[in-house]
């Protein structure tokens, strides 16, 4: 039966060869279908290597822009960080010439001791070995910002507002001695405590730093009396700071311990 198959396969086989061989038309349509079956076959193929070769061309072009990206970002981030200490330097300097005495010197509020915390930072102390029992004075722009003590080897700057900062001041033309300190009700104001009676202030007088605590020199702008309270014989004033509470920048610190060696 296998051979029947075989001899039945071959004969037909032959008869399309002979049949193929004489026929001009049948072999003209076999070949144009063979022809147009390889071209699209080739097409086909060309088509997707091409569609292989752009995917991963695309892949990898994304993965250099995407690379590119990540750099451009870091250069952005460093460029406005450089542009930053740029503006505050620039800030700071026509401040140079306000205070052209020794006893001044430039420092930079690092980093918030705690970030709760906005009346506590840390100056850059790197450049000077300051005194460990010694207080500072602290000016921006100016008007006295606060103190500066050494803690922990470190110099710890205390702005207005803070519990621990206090220093000695005149109020009005008359210049009435007084002690602030900051106010428990109000972290935006100030207070002079234990001011007698027979001392005239007002409301809107002038407060400057006297100097007499060895910490400022006098005459440091500090703030403007808003509000007079009678208590117990004693008047207390509340004050209004000029300077303000802003994010770490550059500042003046009064180092009047170089006046004290001086007069040893």
């Amino acid at each position: 039966m296998r051979y029947k198959f075989l001899v039945f396969l071959l004969v037909c086989l032959s008869v399309f060869a002979i049949f193929f061989e004489s026929n001009a038309k049948a072999k003209k349509a076999i070949f144009l279908l063979t022809d147009n079956i390889k071209s699209s076959y080739h097409h086909l193929l060309s088509l997707s290597k091409d569609s292989y070769d752009k995917f991963f061309t695309q892949a990898k072009t994304i993965g250099v822009y995407k690379e590119k990206y990540q750099e451009y970002q870091k250069l952005a981030l460093e460029l406005q960080d450089t542009k930053d200490k740029l503006d505050r330097v620039l800030k700071f300097y026509p401040q140079l010439n306000l205070f052209d005495k020794h006893i001044f010197s430039p420092v930079m509020a690092m980093s918030y001791v705690e970030l709760s915390q906005y009346n506590r930072v840390w100056l850059n102390s790197n450049f000077k070995n300051y005194p460990p029992d010694s207080i500072f004075g602290l000016v921006r722009d100016g008007y006295a910002l606060g103190i500066a003590v050494v803690e922990n080897e470190r110099l710890l700057g205390l702005f207005n507002g803070d519990e621990k900062c206090s220093y000695s001041v005149y109020i009005g033309e008359n210049k009435t001695p007084a002690l602030i300190h900051f106010d428990p009700d109000d972290k935006d104001r100030l207070l002079a405590d234990f001011i007698p009676q027979y001392y005239q202030i007002a409301v809107g007088d002038e407060v400057v730093t006297s100097g007499l605590d060895g910490i400022f020199i006098e005459n440091i702008s500090v703030g403007k009396v808003e509000k007079i309270i009678d208590s117990s014989g004693y008047v207390t004033a509340k004050i209004v700071p000029y300077a303000k509470k802003k994010a770490p920048t550059y500042l003046w610190i009064i180092d009047r311990t170089q006046d004290e060696d001086a007069t040893k």
